[in-house]
């Protein structure tokens, strides 16, 4: 298994935000809570969201950052299918608590179980539309006051009911559209994988069976144990 749907797996809580509903009831001056009420509006008329990928993974004492290209797929409630497209391809695809990693070039195919891949129930909660942020994460400006290319402040998020260990996720909003434009997953160890979207269409009408996967013939099935926290 290479390194990339293990990224993935790390950054899920954050990259699964695009795709359910950032909730909290918004107060008149209180940029956070504004700025997560647009964005809230925005993915409830979400019900699928495609968009292109670019993923950025800097590891501390590595002189080179691992990148990599592909498109996201997402339908509501409950479907994601990753399709990494660059270098090589790799696909992973989740419905509900069922996640499964394929990597062709190894001709193998990791099963598991979403809640017992995860550090907690969060993104499981979020994936399926029906968990509330602020009641996972801590949601405040960076302590720079950092903006994103539109202008809209940028997003810090801390679980509320992690450790010390726990990664923090960055967020920046599109502010023309209000989809998220860019997740950053920095962990405790210095690592970071950041993901920018791009080409987003959403409401376009994906089909079921996009998100269904078949084992190719002559593929090693892989039952995945359960996973610690990175």
């Amino acid at each position: 298994m290479t390194r990339r749907p293990f990224a993935l797996r790390r950054a899920l809580a954050a990259l699964l935000i695009g795709g359910a509903c950032l909730a909290g009831p918004a107060q008149a001056g209180d940029p956070v809570k504004d700025l997560v009420k647009k964005v809230e509006a925005r993915y409830q008329k979400t019900t699928d969201l495609t968009a292109e990928f670019a993923q950025t993974t800097s590891v501390r004492g590595f002189a080179s950052a691992i990148k990599s290209a592909g498109r996201v797929y997402l339908k509501r409630p409950g479907k994601l299918r990753w399709d990494y497209l660059e270098p090589t391809l790799e696909q992973i695809f989740v419905e509900n608590d069922k996640v499964q990693f394929y990597i062709p070039e190894h001709k193998q195919v990791l099963n598991g179980q979403l809640s017992r891949m995860a550090n907690s129930q969060a993104p499981l909660q979020l994936l399926q539309g029906i968990g509330r942020l602020d009641e996972h994460y801590l949601v405040a400006l960076m302590p720079d006051g950092a903006r994103g290319n539109g202008g809209l402040p940028i997003l810090s998020l801390t679980l509320l009911d992690g450790g010390p260990d726990q990664p923090r996720i960055v967020v920046e909003v599109d502010a023309a559209t209000h989809y998220l434009r860019r997740v950053e997953l920095h962990d405790v160890n210095g690592n970071v994988s950041t993901f920018t979207f791009s080409a987003l269409k959403a409401n376009t009408g994906l089909r079921d069976d996009l998100f269904v996967f078949t084992v190719p013939k002559g593929v090693e099935v892989i039952t995945a144990p359960t996973l610690a926290a990175p």
